[in-house]
């Protein structure tokens, strides 16, 4: 099974490199680079000059009734390589879906588990589409970017119990005493990342779709939820700092405490992006690291916690 844990292991990156796409399309305002979805100004390859399109093309690709911008080349693309690479995730997925069926001797319903994980990436697909055929809806963007994230945890899963069948028979106990702290962390994360999308929609809101907030005003109208989501990172960053000590003192074999180490960084970087965009009102250039770095810090708890719970199989 080393080989099949090895092609997980690769779909994680894939999806980290998905999710990094997807905050750089969002960064640099590429969401409707192609007005249209699967293919991309009517073609499977895109253009790469306006004198490639005809005349009246805001007219022929308006969305949801709307005329679309003046045709960026490097829009364009950025958000077909977005595309590009959630199409090869997508058949990576269907590969570790046929490869499971290899190792049902071991595990019968692993097929059913990476099926399920299957009509995940097309369900992700779906709503991809939507996200463009409604004119990049804040709360669809939102969707989109929650349904990244389980895709995420459901690989980390998946990857974890493939390692506990190839170890079976051997009992990893569960780390009564860092484990809660661990899960009282991926609680406290969910819910930043939940305050986190509600303040992007109010941004979008504001300076995109009104358009009555400006980069030097945006700070002022963004209300209560920023100011919570704000705060509550410094929250966040005790807590995790209280977890760091905790695995100091306890953790006899060090991995915890080198991967806890490894999410405060993360947390502190997150939390020096996030001072960057209060500052500057929401360059473009931050907000892709901003998104990322809070996703990878996310998938870094998740696989403490995974290792923690111990085995998998019961």
């Amino acid at each position: 099974m080393d080989n099949f844990r090895r092609l997980i292991t690769f779909t994680i990156f894939m999806t980290y490199m998905v999710i990094l796409a997807g905050s750089i399309v969002r960064g640099t305002g590429s969401g409707l680079g192609c007005p249209d979805w699967p293919q991309c100004f009517g073609q499977w390859l895109p253009p790469v000059d306006v004198s490639e399109l005809p005349e009246n093309y805001k007219e022929i690709y308006k969305i949801d009734g709307k005329v679309i911008a003046d045709f960026d080349a490097f829009k364009t693309w950025i958000e077909y390589v977005n595309r590009l690479l959630g199409a090869v995730l997508g058949l990576i997925i269907i590969w570790v879906f046929i490869k499971s069926f290899k190792h049902t001797e071991k595990e019968p319903n692993l097929p059913w588990y990476c099926g399920g994980l299957l009509l995940l990436i097309i369900l992700q697909g779906g709503v991809g589409a939507l996200v463009v055929s409604s004119h990049l809806k804040p709360y669809v963007i939102t969707l989109h970017m929650l349904l990244a994230l389980c895709l995420l945890f459901g690989l980390q899963y998946l990857k974890k119990y493939c390692q506990d069948l190839d170890h079976f028979g051997i009992n990893f106990k569960e780390d009564k005493f860092n484990l809660p702290i661990t899960k009282l962390l991926i609680g406290l994360a969910l819910f930043q990342v939940f305050l986190g999308t509600q303040v992007r929609e109010s941004v979008d809101h504001l300076m995109r779709d009104a358009q009555t907030a400006t980069a030097s005003t945006i700070i002022d109208q963004l209300g209560w939820v920023f100011y919570l989501h704000r705060s509550f990172s410094l929250i966040f960053f005790g807590v995790t700092i209280w977890s760091v000590v905790r695995l100091y003192k306890h953790d006899l074999t060090g991995v915890a405490f080198k991967r806890s180490i490894i999410f405060l960084m993360l947390i502190l970087l997150n939390i020096v992006s996030g001072v960057g965009l209060n500052y500057f009102g929401f360059p473009a250039n931050l907000q892709p690291p901003h998104l990322f770095i809070g996703i990878l810090a996310t998938g870094v708890l998740f696989k403490q916690y995974l290792d923690q719970k111990g085995t998998l199989l019961h």
